[in-house]
């Protein structure tokens, strides 16, 4: 079963578990004992007249009924932190897996799909785990304590009672089997619906846009209908399941007091014992009622682990070097050797061969589709080449400590995310040992004076997630002095200053003058007066470098460089053709 998965968030804590075992058999035992004093008193002190006898059974009733809540109160407790351990411990299992993964897992899973994972479906075992471990606990305990009293107070009635459970186990099986496979589809319902909601949410602006609320109300409605279908066929299996299971208790009850009059009759059974019979099967059925009750919430919570192990399953592409390390500080030497890469079949990549020295510039420029952005991912090693090597100061990427890399990494996007905090917080992510004065040299080294202007506390303003409320290009000299402050040796450009008006695009630039001295940069970029900055340029056309050269040689050559700089019609351009 795969919530058996979970017995490995807490395996440091065996002997509490073994001790809540015992504590669980003990509370059982002490329920049973229970019914075999009340035969007793009934017997042996009510109509034997033996009030001694009588007062003694109730005092030692008493006493293991205290005991018996005490046990109980512990029990519960106990089982509620182990329960909440376990999803605390694996949320933090799942979330800090989903870190290890590589880009092209995201790039094919929706994001509602794996937030789900992480909210409704970790939900559903804390549900089970938090209150309803307790209950499958003390159940399956009282259960097999309960049956063992019966052939202890007698067999012959034991043996009867047992008959019905033939049938019993045959409807569990029958609801276990329907059950699994009708939750997992809740499951999975739940998934869609939760990805839907976030696709509208982060999409909402452009279906306003283009009137298609309807649209997407239509298609949340389909899925909700579906979720509800899914549901309702669940709730189906448990209304014949529930009464099933009461209806087998009902007969064994009927069968034990219908065997239980005859031997009574016959002398060979007293009516104490009879009674604390009747007990002891109301505390077989019991178990069996309330955890038919519960299976399915189990089969949900085990649906929902499959969903999560299915993530958790999920292997990181990018697999790390066992005794790794990383230079103190890498020169930042950059070489790719034969380089191919694609997504699927067709390759984006082809045979690429390209050397930076410590400190250069590089430029690449290329047509959409060209494999620009996938050269830079493979620089930062979001992915691994399928053939080739990319090599730092001559050492294989793939050789690297990948955390000790990326910390001499800076990436500059050209529509940079922004987290939900302060603007010094924003500036300080890749660096948060920073201090406050270096936070605030920084913002004055990339002039972003003149967006804190704007804003009463200055560095201390909060903005939301994502950087609503900012500009394109505030937040994008917020994303430079982010890389700033970080100090990387390699810094990679990816259309930074793509979509950004020209006053904001001279601030950029000027910051762009800082933070590339002394740096290995590689450039995509659309604009010319970025793209001259570098000692490289390589023009990528379908994965091939077509043209390589200092960026104003090639303007003076009649290539491909000079007719894709002419397309851009940029007054920059002009000027720099003329």
């Amino acid at each position: 079963m795969s919530l058996l998965f979970l017995r490995r968030y807490v395996a440091d804590r065996r002997g509490t578990v073994v001790l809540l075992g015992l504590l669980g058999i003990l509370t059982s035992g002490i329920n049973v004992a229970g019914w075999r004093l009340v035969g007793d008193a009934i017997d042996n002190g009510m109509r034997a007249h033996n009030d001694r006898r009588l007062v003694i059974d109730v005092a030692i009733y008493v006493v293991i009924a205290v005991f018996g809540w005490i046990f109980g109160a512990i029990l519960i407790r106990g089982l509620a932190t182990i329960g909440q351990l376990i999803v605390v411990r694996l949320r933090d299992h799942l979330f800090g897996h989903l870190t290890t993964l590589s880009l092209r897992y995201f790039g094919e899973q929706r994001t509602g799909w794996i937030i789900s994972r992480m909210t409704n479906d970790i939900d559903a075992l804390s549900d089970v785990l938090g209150e309803g471990l307790a209950t499958v606990t003390f159940n399956v305990f009282t259960l097999f304590v309960s049956i063992i009293g019966l052939f202890l107070l007698d067999w012959r009635l034991a043996l009867i009672t047992l008959v019905v459970l033939p049938p019993t186990i045959a409807v569990s099986r029958w609801f276990q089997l329907r059950s699994a496979v009708a939750f997992a589809d809740v499951r999975t319902r739940i998934s869609a619906l939760t990805a839907q909601v976030a696709e509208s949410i982060a999409g909402m602006a452009v279906v306003q846009a283009y009137n298609r609320e309807e649209a997407f109300r239509d298609e949340f409605l389909a899925l909700n209908r579906e979720n509800e279908r899914a549901n309702r066929h669940a709730q189906n299996l448990s209304s014949v399941f529930f009464p099933a299971i009461e209806l087998c208790g009902v007969v064994a009850s009927i069968a034990v007091l219908l065997l239980g009059a005859s031997l009574h009759a016959g002398g060979s059974l007293q009516i104490g014992t009879l009674i604390a019979f009747m007990g002891l099967v109301q505390l077989v059925f019991q178990p069996l009622q309330e955890l038919s009750e519960l299976y399915g919430q189990v089969q949900s919570a085990a649906a929902a682990m499959d969903k999560i192990k299915g993530v958790l399953d999920a292997e990181a592409e990018l697999p790390h070097s066992a005794g790794a390390e990383t230079p103190a500080r890498i020169s930042g030497h950059l070489a790719l050797q034969g380089v191919s890469f694609a997504y699927g079949k067709e390759p984006v990549l082809r045979s690429i061969d390209l050397e930076i020295a410590p400190g250069q510039v590089l430029a690449v420029v290329g047509g959409s589709g060209g494999g620009k952005s996938t050269l830079a991912r493979l620089v930062a090693r979001f992915y691994d080449p399928q053939q080739g090597i990319v090599t730092i100061d001559g050492i294989d990427l793939r050789s690297l400590d990948l955390a000790g890399y990326r910390r001499q990494l800076g990436v500059v996007l050209q529509d940079p995310f922004l987290f939900a905090g302060t603007i010094a917080d924003n500036l300080r992510f890749a660096a948060p040992e920073a201090s406050d004065e270096e936070v605030r040299q920084t913002a004055e080294a990339i002039g972003l004076a003149h967006v804190l202007r704007r804003f009463s506390d200055g560095l201390a303003h909060h903005v939301r997630e994502g950087g609503s409320g900012l500009s394109a290009g505030e937040r994008q000299l917020i994303s430079i002095g982010r890389a700033l402050l970080a100090d990387p040796r390699i810094l990679i450009l990816d259309e930074a200053t793509s979509n950004i008006d020209r006053p904001t695009e001279v601030l950029i630039e000027r910051a762009l003058d800082r933070l590339l001295s002394g740096r290995t940069s590689l450039i995509i970029a659309h604009r010319l007066a970025t793209v001259m900055r570098a000692d490289l340029l390589i023009v990528l056309d379908h994965g091939r470098i077509i043209e390589r050269g200092r960026p104003r040689e090639l303007l003076e050559r009649d290539g491909p460089f000079r007719h894709l700089a002419r397309e851009l019609a940029a007054p920059s351009t002009e000027q720099a053709l003329s």
